[in-house]
C-alpha cells in the first residue's frame, strides 16, 4: 500500500515538473516572440513597411526566420568562421524565392565576343584602386522593384567613362535603357531583365539622355528618347578576357567594369559588411545580377550595387578575390566596359 502511494506521488511530481517545464518553455518562447516582434516593428518604421493584417502576419513569419539566420550567422562571425556580416536591410521580410524572382533579372545569353577584347598583358598595376577617390563614380542608386539591374550596371559604367572623359557630374538615364534598349532590336526586356552590353550598344548607336530629362520610373514605358535634348554618344564597348583574374584586374585598374554575378541566396540578400566569401555557383548559366566593379584591393573586388545606400556597405559589397578562374560567384565570367571619346553632347534626330 505504501509502495503504491509512493509511486503515485512520484508520478504526480513528475507530471507537475513536466507541466512546469512546458509552461516555462512556452513563456520563454512567448518572450522571444515578443522580442522579435519589437525588432520587426522597429524595422518596419525604419523602412516604411505597411501591410494588411494578414500580410503582416505572413511577413513577420519570414522576418523571424531571417532574423534567426542572422543571429546564427553572427555567432559564426564571432567564432572567426565567416568574413562578412548580415543585417536587417530592406529585404529582411522577403523569402529567398521572392527576392530572387523580383530582383535578380540579369540574363547571360550566348553571343560572340566583340572585335574589341581586353586581354591580359601581365603589366604592372597598382596594388589597390578605388575609382571613387578619383571622383568618377556616381552615387549609388536604387532600381526599386523593377528588374533593371542590367540598366543600372551599364549606366554606372557609362557615367564613369563619361567622367573620365572630362564630363563631370552628369547622371545618365537608366529608364531610357529600360524603355528603349529592348526587343526587337536588342535582347533585353526592360524590367524583366537584360544585359549590360545592350545598354552599351544602344548608347553607342543612339546616344543616351541625362537622367533629369528622362527620369527613372521603375516600370516599363513607351520609349521617349526623341523627347530629350541633351544626349551623350559613346563609341562601343570592350569585352574583358573571361576567366582571367589578371585581365580583370588590369581592366579594373583603369575602367569601371559591368559584370554579371550569381547573387542568389540569403547571404547576398542580407549582406551588411565585410568581404563576401560565401560559396556559390560561379558558372555562366548561374549569373543573375548585373553590378559594377569600381576598384579592388589585394583581397577583394569593390562592387557597386543598385539597391540603394541602405544595403551593404552604403550600397557596395566587397567580393573576395579567390583562386577559382570564374571568380567569386562568377564575377570573372561576363565582364565589359564602354568607350567614350570626348565630344559635344548630341541632339537626338
Amino acid at each position: 500500500m505504501q509502495k503504491g502511494l509512493l509511486t503515485l506521488l512520484a508520478i504526480t511530481l513528475l507530471a507537475g515538473t513536466t507541466l512546469l517545464n512546458t509552461t516555462t518553455t512556452n513563456e520563454s518562447n512567448s518572450f522571444l516572440e515578443d522580442e522579435v516582434m519589437k525588432v520587426y516593428q522597429n524595422w518596419q518604421k525604419e523602412h516604411g513597411k505597411r501591410y494588411t493584417q494578414f500580410e503582416n502576419s505572413h511577413r513577420f513569419g519570414i522576418f523571424k526566420k531571417n532574423y534567426q539566420y542572422i543571429q546564427e550567422h553572427q555567432q559564426r562571425v564571432e567564432a572567426g568562421l565567416e568574413t562578412f556580416e548580415l543585417g536587417l536591410n530592406d529585404f529582411a521580410d522577403l523569402s529567398v524565392e521572392e527576392f530572387e524572382a523580383k530582383y535578380l533579372k540579369y540574363r547571360s545569353t550566348p553571343r560572340e565576343q566583340t572585335n574589341q577584347v581586353y586581354r591580359r598583358t601581365g603589366k604592372q598595376v597598382p596594388i589597390e584602386v578605388d575609382l571613387r577617390k578619383d571622383g568618377v563614380v556616381s552615387e549609388v542608386k536604387n532600381q526599386g522593384s523593377c528588374g533593371s539591374c542590367w540598366a543600372f550596371s551599364a549606366v554606372a559604367a557609362l557615367e564613369t567613362a563619361l567622367r573620365q572623359g572630362g564630363v563631370k557630374n552628369v547622371e545618365l538615364s537608366e529608364q531610357e535603357l529600360v524603355d528603349c534598349a529592348v526587343k526587337d532590336e536588342f535582347e533585353s526586356e526592360g524590367c524583366d531583365g537584360g544585359e549590360m552590353y545592350d545598354g552599351f550598344q544602344y548608347a553607342s548607336k543612339y546616344g543616351i539622355a541625362i537622367r533629369s530629362e528622362y527620369p527613372y520610373a521603375g516600370v516599363d514605358q513607351k520609349c521617349a528618347a526623341k523627347q530629350t535634348k541633351t544626349r551623350y554618344q559613346f563609341a562601343g564597348y570592350v569585352d574583358v578576357e573571361p576567366l582571367s583574374a589578371q585581365a580583370y584586374v588590369e581592366a579594373a585598374s583603369e575602367h569601371a567594369l559591368s559584370i554579371g554575378i550569381n547573387a542568389s541566396g540569403i547571404n547576398f540578400q542580407l549582406y551588411k559588411k565585410g568581404i563576401y566569401s560565401a560559396k556559390c555557383d560561379g558558372s555562366k548559366p548561374a549569373l543573375n545580377h548585373g553590378v559594377t566593379n569600381v576598384g579592388y584591393a589585394p583581397d577583394y573586388y569593390l562592387i557597386k550595387n543598385s539597391w540603394g545606400q541602405s544595403w551593404g556597405e552604403s550600397g557596395y559589397i566587397r567580393f573576395a578575390r579567390i583562386a577559382d578562374k570564374a571568380g567569386q560567384c562568377g564575377a570573372q565570367q561576363e565582364v565589359n566596359f564602354p568607350l567614350y571619346k570626348a565630344s559635344e553632347s548630341v541632339v537626338f534626330e
